[in-house]
């Protein structure tokens, strides 16, 4: 009869979007995954600390109107991003960052970035 590896445990779950993460028995877990954060009981994806990032940006924009929000909302996302990795390709960002590879371009610009493209 083969045997079965145990199911691995939940060492983690993200307390926005719930998603689990977890490492086998037998392998070396580090303290946390290396994309996530801890803030204060609460653990985060990188996924949702991007969202979190353009949350924080609409705080205090309630008369801003729908695109003028969305705007904000993704700047705030491609700030987070490149502030993480100033290195990753502009399209990479864009595609983190559901927006398009010309926003990410105006925001180095705006930071004083130099654009990455492709190699």
């Amino acid at each position: 009869m083969p045997k079965t590896m145990p199911a691995p445990a939940v060492d983690w779950t993200c307390a926005r979007c719930e998603v689990n993460v977890s490492w086998m028995p037998d392998a070396e877990r580090p303290e946390l995954p290396a994309t996530w954060i801890k803030d204060g009981e609460d653990l985060y994806c990188l996924a949702c600390r991007r969202e979190r990032a353009g949350e924080a940006a609409l705080v205090g924009l309630d008369e801003a109107s729908a695109d003028a929000r969305h705007k904000v909302e993704t700047r705030a996302r491609i700030d987070f991003e490149m502030n993480r990795r100033p290195d990753l390709q502009d399209s990479r960002i864009a595609k983190v960052c559901h927006t398009n590879i010309k926003a990410v371009q105006q925001s180095r610009v705006r930071l004083g970035m130099q654009s990455r493209r492709p190699a």
